[in-house]
């Protein structure tokens, strides 16, 4: 049989809407992005650095999409075994399940950090991070469709708060639209540092994760239209709060602070009433590391399923308690942890696992697929030929 037998089924019997999936995607890439701040390097050029990058995330959830489209129903773990066969897709399968806990585990890190910078200074980050896994296992355990329904409830507070803030530093004045002059002073070199390689992995090549839950979206003839949709919402968004942020502090001063946002947000003081604005900034991230931490498990989880046929809502717990134990000892500070982020990971992680075996992958089915019609069109007319004798 034509990609059937021998290769487990993972039909979702949840589903998600097509406006779940886009406010997924959305608050998928926003999570930490909007709070840590993109294309530092470039300076006050640092938003024309996340429209390239946004470009590219464009780019990326197309690939994605048709190489699923290549098989409609069959999810990312299927397709490897499809593409590579039994024994070299298990071990593919493994390494994107390391990869795939890995980055939760950095996700993770970041939460941390922003909490016992902002809000809970003397709290032990194994706290935190113990209280974000238990959180994240409960809704994994409900399944996808719980936290598709969950992301639409709170989505629209995450959105007000955002504008809100913007708001307040427009009547606060903070604005200082000099701090983004002059543009491209040290030309194009400097903004494309910026997006290669660090802006290629993170935030819009994480999406890759996101492969393993498009297949339960109900109108998968849409899927394609709203990906992209969503990613350039999302890449729109990061662009106007890093003019933001450039705006407010000037670039001098985004280089020396953790959370350029945070500090964009605490430069807030109307009547000396409306200030220390720090828990709506608090907010807007902790709803976008709960949903990045939630799907990169969800994709490792389903890995495992498809790895030892067992269901995935065995593996939850461990698993999550797993990935706090990690996110604490994985660097020695937040120096560290971002050092890393920077320059290790996109490099060697993100680039194999969100662009190389992904393009090898859609090309090989690309040519079974083709190949598999010539066969369907051949045997056809073998049979005319037979039925005219």
């Amino acid at each position: 049989m034509w990609f059937g037998e021998g290769y487990m089924r993972t039909d979702f019997v949840e589903k998600i809407s097509l406006s779940q999936f886009f406010l997924m995607i959305v608050i998928f890439q926003l999570g930490t992005a909007i709070v840590i701040g993109l294309g530092q390097s470039a300076k006050q050029d640092a938003w024309i650095s996340v429209g390239i990058a946004t470009i590219y995330g464009v780019l990326l959830i197309f690939a994605y999409c048709f190489m699923l489209s290549l098989l409609p129903g069959k999810g990312f773990y299927e397709l490897l075994k499809i593409a590579y066969g039994s024994l070299l897709s298990r071990i593919l399968s493994y390494f994107y399940v390391l990869y795939f806990l890995y980055i939760a585990a950095r996700v993770t890190r970041d939460f941390c950090e922003l909490l016992t910078t902002a809000i809970y200074p003397k709290t032990p980050i194994e706290i935190i991070s113990l209280s974000l896994a238990l959180m994240c296992c409960y809704f994994l355990y409900q399944g996808i469709e719980v936290i598709g329904r969950s992301t639409e409830i709170l989505f629209p507070y995450s959105a007000a708060f955002l504008i809100l803030l913007v708001i307040f530093l427009f009547i606060n004045r903070s604005f200082h639209s000099e701090n983004l002059r002059p543009v491209l002073e040290f030309g194009w070199g400097p903004v494309f540092q910026a997006v290669f390689p660090s802006m290629l992995g993170f935030p819009f090549g994480e999406i890759v994760a996101l492969t393993t839950v498009m297949v339960a979206v109900t109108r998968q003839d849409y899927l394609t239209k709203v990906g992209i949709s969503a990613v350039a919402a999302a890449g729109t968004i990061l662009m106007i709060f890093t003019m933001i942020n450039v705006s407010v502090l000037g670039v001098d001063m985004i280089d020396r602070v953790e959370f350029p946002l945070l500090s964009t947000i605490r430069d807030i003081s109307i009547a000396k009433f409306i200030e220390r604005l720090d828990a709506l900034v608090v907010f807007v991230m902790m709803l976008g590391i709960w949903l990045k931490v939630c799907v990169f498990l969800f994709a490792a989880l389903k890995g495992m399923e498809s790895i030892t046929l067992i269901p995935y809502r065995n593996f939850v717990f461990p698993i999550g308690l797993l990935v706090s134990s990690i996110s604490v000892f994985i660097a020695a500070n937040f120096a560290e942890h971002i050092e890393e982020g920077l320059v290790a990971v996109p490099l060697y992680l993100h680039i194999p696992f969100q662009i190389g075996i992904p393009l090898v992958t859609t090309v090989i089915l690309l040519i079974k697929v083709r190949r598999r019609k010539g066969e369907k069109k051949h045997e056809g007319l073998d049979n005319v030929v037979q039925s005219e004798n």
